[in-house]
């Protein structure tokens, strides 16, 4: 169990250093904004290509759950994802001047690696999981390791921001898959699978049997709602409104990912002794009001204690349904079941950013932004009722 524990943690750290948000992601939005003169809405949709591969996870799934490289379904896939980020963030690094094209291209890449490697870790996560009971424990620890390791991203984020180059950080980004290829081929345990028993036709029957289903349908919902936020990139309010510096940003997402590490520790350590229902209704309602204070951000002081109530709160609340996702993965097709599910979030993000963006850019004032998006997420309250909730 302590290796697998182990393996969730990296896995998940090297998400949040390699692609979702990325060591270079501050850099990279300062100099598109700054540099090449993005608008809020332009960078909206950067930020919405750029995460592609994450809201096409199914499609990751499907190819994992139904055929096998090398015997594996797992390992084989895991070293090429993580050999083609490294050569990605090499070659970006080597570039001697960047326009929007050439910066997206090789997002879009990176990306594409580290959501294929992203599905992996989660359906080891379920077959071991579900095999065990472990869900829950196994997802916070992928979570509180994203979270504390986000943080501390985002410090030296902001650092490098103010501090190097681009072309440098795509340099140090390329450490990051590199420690990927070493714990798969240390730690990843996994028995060969014969090719015949696999799949496709059996992976795409059984997804749309469960996607049939009540409760998933009520799944679905709960995570658009959770994940549509029309709010304008956070990066424009912060550094045209509010003024901050550089290194205060990455202070920032530090306080973001800090939340959201000691959201999924508090989801580990005490979600397991209350009961689904109860713990759901009670992070809605501080979700709905963390998104509010939104607008109360006036300075350094009350950003940092806005951000960390939101991040924190949300986390719970994901986990949650999130957990209940992964106890309804049917065995066989684990990959593809879940990455739908986390796909929808990511699509319903990336839609309330451009969304955002483009209001933003028009006039719309950003508290009347932070009310309709509190506004989706008070929607998730009609929805506890579908789930199957009732106990443990």
């Amino acid at each position: 169990m302590g290796r697998l524990l182990s393996l969730m943690g990296i896995f998940y750290l090297i998400q949040a250093f390699g692609s979702n948000p990325g060591l270079a992601s501050l850099p990279l939005a300062l100099y598109l904004k700054e540099t090449i003169g993005l608008s809020a809405a332009e960078l909206g949709k950067f930020s919405a290509i750029a995460f592609i591969p994450w809201m096409i996870k199914p499609l990751w799934g499907i190819i994992s759950d139904s055929f096998t490289l090398f015997g594996y379904q797992i390992k084989s896939y895991l070293l090429i994802c993580y050999t083609l980020a490294l050569l990605i963030f090499l070659g970006l690094s080597q570039l001697r001047s960047y326009t929007t094209f050439s910066l997206l291209f090789g997002a879009v890449l990176v990306s594409a690696c580290i959501a294929f490697s992203d599905v992996l870790a989660d359906k080891l996560m379920v077959m071991e999981g579900k095999a065990r009971s472990k869900t829950a424990i196994l997802q916070a620890a992928q979570w509180t390791a994203l979270g504390f390791g986000g943080a501390i991203m985002y410090y030296f984020s902001g650092w490098l921001a103010k501090n190097a180059t681009l072309s440098s950080v795509f340099l140090l980004s390329a450490i990051v898959p590199l420690v990927g290829l070493a714990a798969t081929l240390l730690l990843l345990r996994e028995n060969k699978v014969e090719l015949d028993k696999v799949s496709s036709e059996k992976s795409i029957q059984v997804l749309f049997s469960v996607a049939k289903s009540r409760n998933f349908l009520a799944i679905i919902c709960f995570i658009i709602f959770m994940g549509f936020s029309p709010v304008p990139p956070l990066l424009f309010y912060e550094r045209d409104v509010l003024k901050f510096t550089e290194e205060f940003l990455g202070i920032l997402g530090a306080v973001k990912f800090l939340g959201i590490g000691l959201g999924a520790l508090f989801f580990g350590i005490f979600a397991r002794n209350v009961s689904r229902r109860l713990l759901l209704n009670q992070i809605i309602g501080l979700s709905v009001i963390s998104t509010h204070c939104l607008v109360f951000m006036y300075d350094r002081n009350s950003a940092i204690v806005v951000l960390f109530l939101n991040s924190f709160t949300s986390m719970i609340a994901v986990l949650g349904v999130l957990e209940i996702s992964a106890r309804a993965c049917p065995k066989g097709v684990e990959g593809t079941t879940y990455a739908l599910l986390v796909s929808i979030s990511n699509f319903a993000f990336a839609v309330g950013a451009i969304l955002g963006g483009w209001l933003y850019d028009r006039g719309i004032a950003f508290s009347i932004l932070v009310i309709v998006s509190a506004m989706f997420t008070s929607l998730c309250w009609f929805l506890i009722p579908i789930f199957k909730l009732e106990k443990g």
